[in-house]
């Protein structure tokens, strides 16, 4: 129980006694967690009181609010050093232990629109090899990724995409991968987009742009992927 005699604040009392059943795997991932109202009665305190526990712990990624569910404990997030060497999502996501599967959706050879080809730097037209592949994560649907392609680097739709891009274009084809360019932003997930990831409509999500590059400076590719917010955290490392 709490000691209301302690100066430690009660809410933070109860934050760490929830914290300890997380850790502990009393409370496990996907497990739903007592209500507002259950907690107060357990523990004898005020609605606010649990609301401030249960905030830290959402912010701390422990937990995790569900609309129309509750609050449950959430399943570890996969992260991105933004200030580590390129690495494939595969590559990132093997190193942190991850088993990693992908369901190749399509594979087509298109002609470039104008949008793409501004990306890769292509005449409009020219053809583009496009794939669509769902990325899972011991088996749970992370990220839905969209790939575009140039031909001059001989891949095909022919080709395997159920692995690593990055290394279909190096082993296969002897591209050398000099780098890449990002962007990120936050969005919302529309139907498409949930019914892949067995999200809900409107469920945050990230959504990360890549351009990447030969070691000619060529563009040789161009990306799209939406990630479960809930899974995946890219963290950015900075010096003064």
């Amino acid at each position: 129980m709490l000691d209301t005699g302690s100066p430690v604040p009660l809410y933070f009392q109860l934050q760490e006694i929830l914290r300890r059943k997380i850790l502990d795997g009393e409370y496990k991932p996907g497990d739903l967690i007592p209500s507002e109202k259950e907690l107060q009665e357990l523990y004898s305190v005020s609605r606010i009181t649990v609301r401030n526990a249960v905030n830290g712990l959402v912010f701390d990624d422990l937990l995790i609010k569900k609309q129309g569910r509750g609050t449950m404990v959430a399943f570890p997030r996969m992260q991105e050093n933004g200030n580590t060497k390129l690495q494939s999502f595969t590559e990132k996501m093997e190193k942190q232990g991850f088993k990693i599967s992908t369901e190749v959706i399509d594979v087509v050879r298109i002609p470039g629109t104008e949008r793409l080809a501004e990306h890769l730097n292509i005449e409009k037209g020219d053809e583009i090899i496009y794939s669509k592949r769902l990325r899972k994560i011991d088996g749970e649907p992370i990220a839905l990724f969209e790939n575009y392609i140039c031909t001059i680097t001989g891949v095909t739709e022919l080709d395997d995409f159920s692995g690593s891009i990055f290394n279909l274009l190096e082993k296969k084809y002897g591209i050398i991968i000099s780098g890449s360019e990002k962007e990120i932003e936050a969005g919302i997930a529309g139907n498409e987009d949930s019914t892949f990831l067995n999200i809900s409509p409107g469920d945050p999500i990230l959504i990360i742009k890549y351009t990447t590059f030969d070691s000619e400076n060529k563009r040789i590719e161009y990306a799209e992927g939406v990630y479960r917010a809930d899974r995946y955290k890219y963290i950015v490392r900075l010096k003064r």
